[in-house]
C-alpha cells in the first residue's frame, strides 16, 4: 500500500454535464492512494442538478449523490522520465492515464461519474399529463380540445364492436 490523502470539496467543484445543469457546487471528500502502479482514487459527492421533466420538459430540481472510482497511471516514468508502455493485459476502459507532466486533471472523469448516476428518466411528478402531442399544451397547466389519436393496433377491433353495436341494436328493437 501506498501514501495516501484525503481531499475535502468544501469549496465545490463547478462541472458541466450536457444532460443537465448544476445549482450547486460538488461537494464531497475523495481519497488518494499512490501506489507503485499510479493513483486510486475513490470517493463520495453529492450536488444537486437541475434536469428537464421527460413528459412536460418542465424544469426539475433535485438531489444527487454519486461515487467515484477510478485508477490513473502515469504515462512516462516519474523517476527515469522515458515513456511508459501499456500492460497489455489490463483493461484499457479501467484505466486512465496522468498526463506527461503527471497532472491528476479529475474534472473529466467527474463529469462522466455525475452523468452516469443521472436518472434515465426524471419526471416532474408521478402524474405528471406531459404535453399535448397534437398542438403541445402541457396538460399539466391547461386542457386542450384534441382528441387522442387512434391506436393503429386496436383497428381491427373496431369493425368488430360496430357490428356488435348493430347487433344489439336490432336486438332491441325486436
Amino acid at each position: 500500500m501506498g501514501t495516501m490523502r484525503v481531499i475535502e470539496l468544501n469549496d465545490g467543484l463547478a462541472l458541466e454535464a450536457e444532460d443537465a445543469r448544476l445549482t450547486e457546487p460538488v461537494v464531497g471528500s475523495l481519497r488518494l492512494i499512490r501506489d507503485p502502479a499510479g493513483i486510486t482514487v475513490d470517493g463520495d459527492l453529492e450536488t444537486r442538478v437541475e434536469l428537464e421533466c421527460a413528459r412536460c420538459l418542465a424544469p426539475v430540481e433535485l438531489p444527487l449523490a454519486f461515487r467515484l472510482s477510478e485508477h490513473f497511471r502515469p504515462t512516462v516514468s516519474i523517476p527515469m522520465g522515458p515513456p511508459i508502455d501499456p500492460n497489455p493485459d489490463e483493461e484499457d476502459e479501467a484505466i486512465t492515464e496522468l498526463d506527461a507532466a503527471h497532472v491528476l486533471d479529475l474534472s473529466g472523469v467527474l463529469a462522466q461519474n455525475l452523468v452516469l448516476a443521472l436518472p434515465t428518466v426524471q419526471l416532474c411528478r408521478s402524474d405528471c399529463a406531459g404535453l399535448c402531442p397534437e398542438c403541445g399544451t402541457d396538460r399539466n397547466q391547461a386542457s386542450c380540445d384534441c382528441r387522442p389519436a387512434p391506436d393503429s393496433r386496436w383497428s381491427a377491433l373496431l369493425g368488430l364492436r360496430a357490428e356488435l353495436d348493430t347487433e344489439d341494436a336490432k336486438g332491441a328493437e325486436g
